[in-house]
């Protein structure tokens, strides 16, 4: 406020130079403040701009004024520099083993003052939330050919990855070094979550192949039917990038899919052609795209 500036400098061109304003634009301001008061605030003495009984009694809450002005300043300074803020990031079931936590780990070491709000949910659901503007970023599965049927949502691909036949160590399939569909019709199958890119592939994947698979649990959890795999006589379809680790370490086998399959799956980061979050939102988008995986 004008007033603390003035009892400051006590001169009308010392408060010009420093709030980088001409003189006539800094007594407008007095005289504008003193009709919104309804009392005399300043008065000149000897040279000098001092305030008088009222300016004296209404400088306490203009120096609370100019403070919590201040902080407000770097508030928003901090959003806009990507120091504060708050970005919701929806993700499917695959994604959310791999590539997210490596993305989100990376990230928030760059910005500590961010906060990150992880959904994990079925594709289908993630797609509707980001449609619906409830999430900020969708992260999920795709294929090469699939597009948004939404013009205003933007879709870049991450990396490329494939869908595998998975077992355990112990399972029969681990002497074969190919398969066929008839192969995996014979087995115990666990199916993905409804609503997720898997489950629909694997459907698809059924019908193109005239098989009907064997399924006999099915399961919400990625990490659950990684698990029951390892362990059991069970099968089934994952990502090759999400299993990466469990191959190396032998706790898991894989087999490519055969028959008639979607090639080319990947991760892909989708979001609104829109201003919300915008810094901080194309701010995550940019840093995944350039993310050395």
């Amino acid at each position: 406020m004008i007033l603390v500036y003035i009892d400051k400098y006590k001169k009308v061109t010392d408060v010009a130079k420093e709030l980088n304003m001409k003189q006539p634009s800094v007594t407008f301001h007095m005289k504008s403040l003193e009709e919104e008061m309804g009392a005399v605030l300043f008065e000149s003495k000897r040279g000098r701009m001092i305030l008088t009984e009222a300016g004296q009694a209404l400088y306490p809450y203009a120096l609370k004024i100019t403070g919590l002005a201040a902080e407000a300043k770097k508030v928003v300074r901090d959003y806009s520099v990507l120091e504060k803020g708050t970005l919701c990031i929806g993700a499917d079931q695959g994604t959310s083993i791999f590539p997210l936590p490596l993305l989100i780990s990376s990230f928030t070491k760059h910005h500590t003052g961010v906060q990150l709000r992880i959904i994990n949910k079925p594709t289908q659901t993630i797609k509707s939330l980001l449609s619906d503007h409830d999430i900020d970023i969708a992260i999920f599965h795709s294929t090469d050919h699939q597009q948004s049927s939404d013009d205003a949502i933007v879709i870049n691909p991450l990396l490329d990855d494939e869908l595998v036949v998975i077992f355990g160590p112990q399972h029969r399939f681990a002497d074969f070094e190919h398969i066929d569909p008839q192969h995996i019709a014979m087995e115990f199958f666990i199916q993905h979550a409804e609503g997720s890119f898997i489950n629909e592939f694997t459907q698809q994947w059924s019908s193109n192949n005239s098989i009907h698979l064997w399924e006999r649990i099915q399961l919400d959890s990625m990490e659950a039917i990684k698990l029951t795999v390892q362990s059991g006589d069970h099968i089934s379809f994952f990502p090759k990038r999400s299993i990466q680790l469990d191959l190396e370490q032998g706790l898991l086998k894989s087999l490519p899919i055969p028959g008639h399959v979607i090639p080319n799956i990947r991760p892909v980061i989708a979001f609104q052609q829109d201003p919300t979050h915008l810094s901080l939102r194309n701010e995550f988008v940019e840093f995944s795209r350039n993310y050395t995986f």
